[in-house]
């Protein structure tokens, strides 16, 4: 295949839009190398007063007057580098940014009286966190059990820990010296009775310690993801009325409460509104660190010698010579190519009113990305041999990055259960059209993609809807009925994300004016996809949609895609857009072995 000198210019535009270079000087006035270099031999509290001195140093850097979660254009390149800089702070940046203005912004909205809250956070004189699940109940956010109780006579708030089942967990709040505010979901009591979960803003500590009657625990800090981690609870803390983020509900003056929501269950789920920032902020991050770790390992495997056994101990030859590390490193490529298509799809202006399937699509897009990241994070630093688990080829950093957002923001299992429920309920849901198979399909085109996973989502939702109304015919309480069904619905979700992957997919590659790079974008992007499809050959067998030989060719196929990426896949990794110098990993240099042996071989003179 013939390229031309914009080729990489448009690969880079396919992979993070028109607008991604523009920013470029400004990430990298910011994101020095120096003052990121990844953390090594430091301390626990040492390594998280790093975190925070760097998110200060962020924010000193940035335009405070207005929020970034109101700037996407800016918010989200940061994003991207802040997790390719440093997957801890990362967690930490997202929480205070995202979490604790986002919950100003969306419940305290139209308000002026804690316009000096979000003066404190923009400049980081205090940092923010997020304090919604507690230990019990499973960490269920449905289930806390933290009270506000109002008190008429002051017109505060009393805030309280009942048990160690309600004590909070696991915000990231105990390094020491630093002022502190949380955003804390309570349930709201007012005059014995329960109106159901609100957030509201509460000071937790000042560079002194913990402010009265807020306990901070520290808990052992994750190897993967080191951050101040702790358990939080309170007794008789004092609220003031200003720190309410009521929404649309009031106390009036003689202790009536009023809300525009008719009841507490309806009230609880508004406080979950702010996980959409997890989502998309997982979304970005995630892909990120799959592009890195991707782009790194392909960099290497062509600058990595053997000469084992299957090369009959001939001259070396680079590993990315070898079939498998192909399909291993491609794939990733490919995978990474994918994952950033679908965290594009998020960084335009945020919608107004989201329905209730595109809620849908964005958490089965964070799901997805999450389980792209793990993979892709965990084959690359496997395929690089002993130096990937060096932690300073950032793998194991990243590979932790992606472990822990599986469970932030709901965990990717039950993020998949709650779609398939969606999608079994009909909520704004329409299984997909069926596209007939053409005969003798070739499976690089893209309609072939649509019409395979199109027809297994559809077939899957089928299946589960009529076991789910048999189950409830055969007199099964709720419960039953779904228990027996997960994996099944598991099976939906993750068809119908993978469906959605491929729409995206052919929208953006259709949409590249450069033939050229079209035509390369849809190979690579055609590994990840029919590996997919080849997963599930057996499925599509018997459904009669492949036959035995085409099921039987795939492997022969992803091969022939292999070979026919392998003259481009430098350039299909360095389009990216991977800052090398800031992830500092060193076997993404040719002369990566020098970076290991600096005192052996420096010149005596």
């Amino acid at each position: 295949m013939e390229t031309g000198n914009s080729l990489g210019d448009a690969l880079s535009t396919f992979v993070h839009g028109s607008s991604y270079r523009e920013t470029l000087p400004r990430l990298k006035e910011i994101f020095l190398p120096e003052l990121f270099a990844r953390p090594s031999g430091l301390a626990d509290q040492h390594r998280h007063s790093l975190t925070y001195q760097r998110l200060r140093h962020i924010s000193d850097q940035l335009e405070t007057d207005i929020p970034l979660l109101r700037q996407r254009d800016v918010l989200f390149p940061l994003l991207e580098w802040v997790a390719l800089a440093d997957p801890s702070l990362f967690y930490a940046f997202f929480l205070h940014h995202c979490t604790t203005v986002g919950a100003i912004l969306e419940f305290g909205a139209g308000r002026d009286d804690l316009d000096d809250v979000l003066a404190h956070l923009a400049t980081t004189e205090t940092v923010g966190a997020l304090l919604m699940t507690e230990l019990g109940h499973g960490n269920s956010n449905a289930a806390v059990r933290t009270e506000a109780v109002y008190d008429p006579v002051t017109r505060e708030f009393v805030l309280a820990t009942p048990g160690p089942e309600a004590v909070k967990y696991p915000p990231s709040v105990a390094c020491p010296g630093l002022s502190r505010t949380g955003i804390v979901t309570a349930k709201l009591v007012v005059d014995g009775q329960d109106h159901g979960l609100f957030c509201f803003v509460v000071p937790l500590s000042d560079t002194t310690g913990p402010c009265p009657g807020v306990v901070i625990e520290p808990q052992e800090s994750a190897p993967i993801l080191p951050l101040d981690w702790a358990t939080v609870s309170f007794h008789g803390v004092r609220v003031p009325y200003r720190y309410w983020l009521r929404d649309s509900a009031q106390i009036a003056e003689d202790g009536t409460f009023t809300d525009a929501l008719s009841n507490p269950a309806m009230r609880s789920r508004q406080a979950s509104r702010l996980i959409r920032y997890v989502w998309e902020v997982a979304a970005v991050g995630l892909a990120a660190v799959t592009r890195a770790s991707a782009a790194v390992a392909v960099r290497h495997a062509h600058a990595r010698y053997t000469n084992g056994t299957f090369a009959g101990f001939a001259d070396p030859m680079p590993v990315i010579r070898y079939r498998n590390q192909q399909r291993t490193l491609f794939g990733a490529l490919s995978a990474a190519y994918v994952a950033a298509i679908a965290a594009k799809s998020f960084s335009g202006p945020e919608p107004v009113g989201r329905s209730a399937g595109e809620i849908r699509t964005l958490f089965t897009l964070k799901a997805a990305i999450d389980r792209i990241a793990e993979q892709v994070t965990a084959d690359t630093r496997a395929a690089s041999g002993v130096l990937g688990f060096s932690p300073s080829n950032r793998f194991l950093d990243y590979q932790g990055l992606a472990h822990a957002f599986n469970a932030a923001g709901l965990s990717t299992q039950v993020l998949h259960l709650n779609a398939a429920w969606t999608m079994a309920l009909g909520f704004d849901y329409e299984p997909p059209a069926d596209e007939a198979m053409s005969q003798g399909p070739e499976l690089r085109d893209p309609a072939q993609w649509r019409a395979l996973t199109g027809t297994r989502e559809r077939r899957l939702h089928e299946r589960l809807v009529a076991e789910l109304a048999a189950a409830r015919a055969a007199g099964l309480g709720e419960f039953d009925v779904w228990n027996d069904r997960f994996e099944l619905a598991e099976q939906l979700a993750e068809a119908h994300a993978l469906r959605l992957l491929v729409d995206l997919v052919r929208t953006e590659t259709e949409a590249l004016p450069d033939a050229d790079a079209r035509c390369l974008v849809r190979e690579l992007c055609a590994l990840h996809v029919l590996s997919e499809i080849s997963a599930h050959s057996g499925w599509y067998l018997a459904e009669g949609l492949l036959t035995a030989d085409e099921a039987g060719a795939l492997p022969g196929l992803l091969n022939q895609i292999c070979a026919d990426l392998a003259p481009h896949a430098m350039e299909l990794a360095d389009a990216l857009d991977v800052p090398y110098d800031l992830v500092g990993a060193p076997i993404a240099r040719a002369d990566y072995e020098t970076a290991f042996t600096k005192a052996a071989f420096a010149d005596p003179a």
